[in-house]
C-alpha cells in the first residue's frame, strides 16, 4: 500500500513513515537556516541593522522605537514551535530506563517502570534546531510528522520575513545639494529633501546609489533589506544564501559577528540576470 506524505500540499509517497524524503529535506534546510537567521532576528528585535545600504563616512539612520515588537513576537513563535516539537519527539522516542517501583511480582522479581530520561539540551534556537536535524527518522515516523514539517517551516518563514522586510521609506542616498540622507516612500517618483527643500528624481538617485554601492560588502539580510526597492524586484536573504550554496555567489570576509558577507555588485548583477518567479503554489501540487 502506498502511503502519502502528510505534509500540506504534498502528494509524494513516503518510505513507510508519515513524511516523504523531499519534505524531510526541506525541513532540514529550514533548520540549517535557523542558526544564522536567529542572529539577524535579534538584530531586528533591537533595531541594530541599518535600513539602507552601508556608505563610507555615513552615520546609520535610526528611526522609530528601539524595540521591534513584531520581530520579538516572531522570535517567541519560533522558540515555542521548536521547543514544543523537541519535547514531543523526546517524549515519543526518547530513552527510557527501568526504575524500581518498590514492589515485587508474585515470583519475587522486583517490579520496574520505564521512566523517560531527562533531555540534556540547551533551549537556545540554534541548539534546538541542531537537535531536530539529528533526528530525521523521529520526524519521518512520528504520527504528526506532516504537522512538524508544516509548523517549523511556517515559523522559519516568519523569521525570514521579519529580517527581510524592506523599510517603510526607501533610502535614496545623499541629497546632491546638501548631502543630507534622503528617504522616499516606495511608490513616490520624487523625493523632497527635508534639509534644503530641493526635489529630486527617485529613479536617478537609485541608479547612482546602486553604482556607488557595488563595491560594498554586507550580510545577506542587510543586502536583502536595501536592494529590493532599488532593483524593483523581490530579493530575500534566503535567495542570496541559496545562490552562495550552489556556487553562483562568492562569499567575502565575514563581519564582526562571523556572518558571511557578499559584494553588493555581484548580487545586483546576479539578481538582474535571474528571472523572478512567484512564491505561491496552487494547492494539490506535490512539493
Amino acid at each position: 500500500m502506498i502511503i502519502t506524505c502528510d505534509a500540506p500540499f504534498c502528494a509524494n509517497a513516503t518510505a513507510g513513515g508519515t513524511v516523504c524524503l523531499s519534505c524531510l529535506g526541506r525541513l532540514r534546510s529550514d533548520l540549517v537556516d535557523v542558526a544564522e537567521l536567529v542572529d539577524e532576528l535579534e538584530d531586528t528585535v533591537a533595531r541594530l541593522a541599518n535600513t539602507g545600504p552601508p556608505r563610507v563616512g555615513s552615520r546609520p539612520a535610526e528611526t522609530g522605537l528601539p524595540f521591534n515588537v513584531g520581530a520579538a513576537e516572531v522570535r517567541d513563535v519560533v522558540r515555542n514551535v521548536l521547543s514544543t516539537w523537541v519535547r514531543d519527539l523526546w517524549e515519543t522516542h526518547g530513552l527510557r530506563q527501568p526504575v524500581p517501583t518498590g514492589e515485587t511480582a508474585p515470583d519475587g522479581t522486583p517490579l520496574t517502570v520505564a521512566e523517560l530520561e531527562p533531555l540534556d539540551l540547551d533551549d537556545t534556537l540554534p541548539e534546538m534546531a541542531a537537535w531536530l536535524r539529528r533526528h530525521p527518522s523521529w520526524v519521518e515516523y512520528h504520527p504528526a510528522g506532516g504537522q512538524v514539517v508544516d509548523e517549523i517551516g511556517d515559523a522559519v518563514e516568519q523569521v525570514r520575513r521579519a529580517v527581510d522586510l524592506p523599510p517603510a521609506r526607501v533610502y535614496c542616498g545623499p541629497c546632491p545639494d546638501c548631502s543630507a540622507d534622503l528617504y522616499a516612500r516606495p511608490e513616490r517618483a520624487v523625493v523632497a529633501c527635508r534639509e534644503c527643500g530641493m526635489r529630486h528624481d527617485v529613479e536617478t538617485l537609485r541608479e547612482k546609489l546602486l553604482d556607488a554601492a557595488r563595491d560594498v560588502e554586507a550580510t545577506a539580510a542587510e543586502i536583502a533589506r536595501a536592494l529590493p526597492q532599488l532593483l524593483g524586484r523581490e530579493l530575500s536573504a534566503n535567495t542570496l544564501r541559496t545562490w552562495a550554496r550552489v556556487g553562483k555567489l562568492d562569499k567575502r570576509e565575514p563581519d564582526e559577528n562571523g556572518r558571511p558577507q557578499y559584494r553588493v555588485g555581484d548580487v545586483i548583477d546576479l539578481a538582474l540576470s535571474t528571472p523572478t518567479r512567484s512564491r505561491s503554489r496552487p494547492a494539490g501540487i506535490p512539493c
